[in-house]
């Protein structure tokens, strides 16, 4: 067998988590070394349960020669830790994966990347603000992380697609998976879009929930920075956070209003020393000294079209928030009559710029 065949065979082992591979990897030397030890050498071994060791013998019997093979057709790709390829980020954060299953493409350590994270139940305003920060950075040339969930790592990387930004979606299943299915249109842009699909489990493998916090640490690892778009106090967002405060790495929060149970977790991480983002230039600001790549890329960003509005229009944007406003309270502000109201907000929808996100109740819209 190849060196990377091998790998895979380690790979391949169910419930052997990053530790006891580790242990194995600490132990042999590498999988070749592995494969070939004798059951007697493997029970020797500190940690090992009977069923890591059933594993470790009857899956020798298998042709990872063709599963190469299926895999390359299957367009998954595969690295190790010691291959050039490998994340240079990844390499030296604890508990680091010693290899990846991906689809697309890998990103490359000159590139900047900002992991975006929160709640699965995200409100308007954390989906707008979630959308906004996602597409400014990646006109910026940054790359975004998230694992794919619903809420608001869906949003996350639909705002990098949407504007052709680059995002990795890290998986907590194969990478053969899309999980959920209901974000099955980020996954296919994903793989095909000069973006990366990324999992540390073996195609095939279902999404377990214990999988889920475990590649955490993969989210964090893969980005310079970690920004929280909303999360309650309570939230497994947290493990992200605790991931990358652990790997060195700089947190943001989006401050929400007091009182917001999804707001109460990013409020919480701003009073205690997290950097507060009102904007996406204030990521952007903290990433320039290490890539001054950004410093012309800023600079070229595309912009949308500002849509013209008239007197009244402007009125009733301005009125706007990210949070829905009743459409009483928009003609009380503006003094707006209610039937020429009704026709002004059609028109703003219509430009894109709003939304109703209830029957009469109205959010601006991320730009």
């Amino acid at each position: 067998m190849k060196k990377r065949e091998y790998w895979l065979y380690l790979a391949g082992i169910k419930g052997l988590e990053s530790g006891r591979r580790a242990i194995l990897l600490n132990m042999f030397g590498n999988p070749e070394e592995i494969f070939k030890a004798s059951e007697s050498a493997l029970r020797n071994i500190p940690l090992l349960e009977d069923y890591h060791i059933d594993q470790l013998m009857k899956k020798r019997n298998i042709d990872y020669e063709a599963e190469a093979e299926r895999f390359d057709k299957q367009g998954i790709g595969f690295v190790t830790i010691e291959d050039k390829d490998f994340p240079e980020k990844l390499k030296d954060i604890p508990d680091a994966p010693a290899f990846l299953f991906y689809k697309g493409r890998m990103p490359k350590d000159t590139e900047p990347s900002v992991a975006v994270i929160g709640s699965r139940k995200c409100s308007y305003y954390g989906r707008e603000m979630c959308v906004k920060f996602s597409k400014k950075l990646s006109e910026a040339g940054i790359i975004i992380v998230s694992g794919m969930a619903v809420g608001v790592d869906g949003f996350a990387h639909r705002g990098a697609l949407e504007v052709g930004g680059r995002t990795i979606a890290v998986l907590g299943c194969g990478v053969d998976i899309c999980y959920p299915s209901m974000n099955r249109d980020i996954y296919e842009k994903a793989a095909l879009n000069d973006s990366c699909i990324v999992s540390e489990y073996y195609p095939g493998n279902p999404p377990l929930p214990y999988n889920f916090p475990q590649r955490n640490r993969i989210i964090s690892g893969l980005s310079d920075i970690v920004l929280v778009v909303e999360a309650g106090r309570k939230s497994g967002t947290f493990i992200t956070v605790d991931h990358a405060l652990e790997q060195g790495k700089e947190i943001f929060a989006i401050p929400g209003r007091i009182g917001d149970v999804v707001s109460d977790g990013c409020n919480s991480l701003i009073k205690n020393g997290a950097h507060m983002a009102t904007e996406p230039d204030d990521l952007i600001e903290e990433l320039k000294g290490k890539y001054e790549m950004l410093i012309k890329a800023e600079k070229n960003r595309r912009r949308r079209k500002t849509a013209v509005l008239d007197g009244n229009e402007e009125l009733i944007f301005n009125c706007l928030t990210y949070q829905p406003v009743q459409f009483n309270e928009i003609s009380e502000k503006t003094g707006i009559p209610c039937e020429q109201l009704s026709v002004l907000l059609i028109g703003l929808e219509m430009k894109d710029l709003i939304t109703e996100v209830d029957k009469n109740m109205y959010i601006k819209k991320a730009q």
